[in-house]
């Protein structure tokens, strides 16, 4: 499988600081992937009577992460006020959505985005 990549380059002063929202928009077809997060740290307000610390449970404590759409992925995208870790797949084939053991085993998905401590 042939790796891609996108390069972020916009910073405010000296620090880059790319949004979950600005990551998606970059990625074509997002909606022929099925999505799973598989990890997740972030501050911001999900307006659903849900807090973000029970929601980064239930994605740690699901087998196979937190399935989600492309519509719902965009939509929550918008409720972070800051993502600090978060790992993320894309797959056109459903079940490959998995937790890994190794970064390496994870490029048998069409998309992987990982964003750590993403304020820096």
């Amino acid at each position: 499988m042939q790796a891609k990549g996108i390069r972020i380059s916009d910073s405010k002063g000296n620090i880059l600081a790319p949004t979950l929202s600005d990551i998606l928009e970059e990625v074509s077809g997002g909606s022929s992937f099925y999505w799973s997060i598989l990890d997740l740290y972030a501050s911001g307000d999900l307006r659903e009577g849900q807090s973000i610390p029970v929601f980064e449970r239930e994605i740690y404590d699901s087998e196979k992460g937190f399935f989600i759409t492309w519509d719902e992925l965009n939509s929550l995208a918008k409720k972070f006020y800051q993502v600090i870790d978060i790992t993320l797949i894309g797959c056109q084939d459903k079940s490959l959505l998995c937790r890994y053991d190794s970064d390496q085993e994870m490029e048998t998905c069409d998309i992987v985005v990982e964003m750590i401590d993403s304020c820096y």
